[in-house]
């Protein structure tokens, strides 16, 4: 499997330059040949904050034709553009503001009103030929370093990339916000093309660089994961694989350089190529690997190590890798499946009894795939299946259940905090009120996220569970929203007749007739 990168805000534009750096012979930063990176893998950086863009000098502007590019997605509404003042005037969104806004669910409600409102659909259609021209201008950049272009090389076959990783930090910014609309957007076109997300959760206190509090953070990535997870298969994504940036600040400290180098040099067994002869399956059927069995997306924990080459190296990898270099806490016993890549000269075989052994996974549950290696360095990546599960395991230190415990009553925390300004003086009463019921109605976010801790407390899986919407449209005619409310469900044509059609006879039955 072949993956296009896509960095989304600040955190995925450092990450996924590690990705893309150019492996090709350069003289003056000037590559002496094609841009060759690290597997052959594309890809490219969506930014909302123009600011972000020119604090940097390794993407040039996609629009002028440069690569590795950066691309603003929301650059592609004017700003006399009739779509932005109706969501303005009807919502109070601003579409344009510089960086988008970074409270949590900013994002959300825009897409989401994009996908449902009618008017804005169509004034958007008439305007920009597509119902949701922020996510179509994205996606036309991405498209083209994918399979789904269907160009091909002179031999004729593909040389672009038949798999995305989306590369985003959980911390409440552009990422947290544009990789659910997009990844959902993806669907639309191809519902089993593979798509995985690599989503960084902040590390504890103030983030240095965005002087965001822990509080705020840890409810944008509340809010994201939710989305993530609770989202069908063929709708989402197929994978989150979730890496604690706690970890990796206590590993490196503060230099983020070097945690970007590592979180890079730790996925390379994923996105490399060279498969061992005969071991390259199609990327459709390593798709359905991961998601085999399951109805909503996995939470996917890596566990890496490599060492100088040695003789019989299986054991020994496989056992640093599980209790050494986990890049979130877990415990792997707990774990549903394993999924391993190895780079070097390994025994299959070796590979899977070594894993069962310190797993506790039989050896059915393993799936294994060699890839060559280099430079007599032999390393692993396994990717642990939802590992957690135990009844109160958020009471053990180390494990994923005590991370996210902590991350979701901190962002209950916010949600109550007075000046969290969640709900914002001067927001249409639509807006407003649907906004209200989603943090704090009946069937809001807030009560969702009480009942998602009691299911962790209780070790059940999965701990998220229905998706949930800020705006509902109540009229497949108006084209306008109200909030979501609890226990109410939209009635299609048929549910109708069948409905009215048994009350017609019960009345007839009543009347002996």
């Amino acid at each position: 499997m072949k993956l296009c990168i896509v960095g989304i805000g600040g955190c995925g534009g450092h990450l996924v330059e590690s990705f893309l750096k150019n492996q090709d012979v350069t003289l003056l930063k000037k590559s002496l040949g094609d841009h060759v990176s690290f597997g052959g893998v594309k890809g490219l950086w969506l930014e909302a904050d123009v600011q972000e863009t020119d604090n940097q000098n390794f993407f040039g502007s996609l629009d002028r034709g440069c690569y590795p590019g950066f691309f603003i997605p929301h650059d592609v509404i004017g700003s006399e553009s009739k779509t932005s003042k109706l969501i303005v005037d009807r919502y109070g969104y601003d579409v344009k503001k510089q960086g988008f806004m970074r409270q949590a669910e900013f994002l959300k409600a825009v897409f989401e009103i994009f996908d449902s409102d009618e008017d804005v659909k169509r004034t958007a259609l008439s305007e920009h030929e597509s119902e949701n021209p922020i996510l179509r201008a994205a996606w036309d950049q991405i498209r083209p370093y994918t399979t789904l272009a269907g160009q091909k090389d002179n031999n004729g076959g593909s040389e672009m990339c038949d798999g995305i990783l989306f590369i985003v930090s959980l911390g409440g910014g552009t990422g947290t916000g544009f990789v659910n609309p997009i990844t959902r957007y993806i669907r639309g076109e191809r519902p089993a093309y593979p798509v995985f997300v690599l989503g960084v959760l902040t590390e504890e206190g103030v983030d240095p660089q965005q002087r965001a509090k822990e509080a705020k953070r840890d409810l944008g990535a509340t809010i994201s994961m939710y989305d993530l997870i609770t989202k069908k298969v063929g709708v989402g994504v197929d994978g989150v694989i979730m890496i604690d940036n706690q970890i990796m600040v206590e590993k490196f400290g503060q230099d983020y350089s070097a945690i970007d180098d590592y979180i890079h040099q730790a996925m390379r067994p994923f996105v490399a190529g060279r498969h061992y002869p005969g071991e390259d399956p199609p990327s459709l059927a390593m798709r359905e690997k991961f998601v085999e069995g399951l109805d909503r997306p996995p939470i996917l924990v890596p566990c890496y190590h490599r060492e100088k080459r040695r003789k019989d190296p299986e054991e020994n990898l496989v056992k640093k890798a599980l209790s050494e270099g986990r890049l979130f806490g877990c415990d792997p016993g707990k774990a549903e499946r394993a999924y391993v890549f190895t780079r070097g000269f390994m025994d299959l075989d070796e590979i899977v009894r070594a894993v069962a052994m310190y797993t506790g996974l039989s050896e059915e549950r393993i799936e294994p795939w060699r890839k060559l290696g280099e430079n007599h360095m032999d390393e692993i990546l396994i990717l642990l299946r939802n590992p957690y599960g135990e009844e109160r395991g958020c009471e053990v230190k180390g494990n994923l259940e005590y991370r996210l415990h902590r991350v979701i009553r901190m962002a209950l925390k916010y949600m109550n905090d007075p000046e969290s300004n969640l709900v914002a003086e001067g927001m249409p009463d639509l807006t407003r009120r649907a906004i209200e019921d989603y943090f704090y109605g009946e069937d809001g976010i807030q009560e969702r996220l009480k009942e998602s801790l009691l299911r962790i407390e209780r070790g059940e899986k999965p701990f998220f569970l229905n998706e949930r919407n800020i705006f509902q449209r109540t009229s497949r005619d108006s084209g306008i929203f109200e909030p979501h409310r609890s226990g109410s469900r939209r009635v299609d044509d048929e549910e109708v007749r069948r409905i009215v059609e048994d009350e017609v006879g019960r009345i007839l039955a009543e009347r002996g007739l």
